[in-house]
């Protein structure tokens, strides 16, 4: 829903600069862990999600271009990162 109000406020040609954690890919020991301790992160990280597949849901979002980087921070279970663009 937030992506679809973020499209919608956009004008035409606007942008929206993102840096958001994503889901580890599937099938990896950090996947698990986002898994595990994904209830417990509901609650102190005022409902987040650290096994969203964020960038796939705004490569989905009908921007016009999107262009991201992924990037890692180690030792904690919100890794990896995408930080990027999205055009309207």
């Amino acid at each position: 829903m937030a992506l679809s109000e973020i499209h919608r406020v956009l004008k035409p040609g606007g942008k929206f600069v993102f840096i958001e954690h994503v889901a580890a890919p599937r099938g990896t020991f950090m996947r698990a862990c986002q898994r595990v301790v994904r209830p417990a992160w509901r609650l102190v990280a005022d409902g987040g999600h650290p096994d969203r597949e964020t960038y796939t849901s705004i490569v989905r979002a009908n921007f016009r271009q999107v262009d991201g980087d992924c990037f890692y921070i180690y030792n904690t279970f919100v890794s990896p990162h995408v930080a990027g663009v999205a055009r309207k």
